[in-house]
């Protein structure tokens, strides 16, 4: 098989991600065992390098794996943990560290945001908030809207490293949408609070941007953090 074979609508190194996933959950790879070869993985795959380092970058957001100078890849060990978190899943636990990284960095976002964005980068954001009313019910266009928007919010910073951030944030928010959206069923929250930011935004209001920036991410946090302490509970 080969990368043109795989279909327009999945990005290729989300087949990386899924397959590897799969040989870790069927015990094929344990924690601590070695990657395979690239070379090897890629014929495997039917992939080429560039969509298998993707991948490879993105379970290591996950928490999935680990690189070791000078030794190759492995399957990451379980962090020790506290006992309230030691029904959390690595996956789990990664998710809720994004999330706390975003706490701080999306206020930050926001509020540039408001300083620097232009007729054309309003205008970007309406769309998005205009598409998203349309896609608020499927948990999948919903995680692709959230991207688009946050990442029309990135690029009005016009700073790139605001941008590649938020790119790599949501590398792992997507390729882990089923677990995240599903938790958040507050649709209707989701597209105030994105309607709030962007009229900050439009008013140039750097410090209302920041707060409803700070108050949508929180609150995202805490939604997420009790839907997976609650499924924890249940399994």
């Amino acid at each position: 098989m080969t990368e043109n074979h795989i279909s327009r609508g999945t990005r290729i190194y989300e087949k990386v991600v899924e397959k590897l996933k799969e040989s870790i959950a069927l015990g094929e790879l344990l924690p601590g065992d070695p990657l395979p070869s690239e070379r090897q993985l890629m014929k495997e795959f039917g992939v080429s390098r560039s969509s298998l380092r993707e991948g490879f970058r993105v379970m290591e957001l996950l928490g999935l794996i680990e690189s070791i100078p000078g030794k190759g890849r492995f399957v990451r060990l379980p962090r020790a943990g506290s006992d309230a978190e030691g029904d959390i899943q690595l996956e789990d636990s990664a998710v809720l560290e994004l999330m706390e990284a975003r706490r701080v960095l999306d206020p930050a976002i926001a509020a540039e945001s408001a300083m620097k964005a232009t007729p054309s980068d309003l205008t970007r954001m309406l769309r998005v908030i205009t598409d998203t009313e349309r896609k608020l019910d499927s948990p999948a266009l919903r995680a692709q809207v959230d991207f688009d928007f946050h990442l029309v919010l990135a690029e009005a910073t016009h700073n790139f490293v605001f941008v590649n951030i938020t790119r790599m944030n949501f590398d792992l928010i997507l390729a882990t949408h089923d677990k995240i959206y599903n938790l958040l069923d507050d649709k209707d929250a989701f597209l105030q609070e994105h309607k709030a930011m962007y009229e900050a935004i439009l008013d140039h209001n750097v410090e209302l941007a920041r707060d409803m920036a700070a108050k949508h991410i929180d609150r995202i946090y805490r939604t997420l953090h009790r839907g997976i302490a609650a499924r924890g509970d249940s399994q």
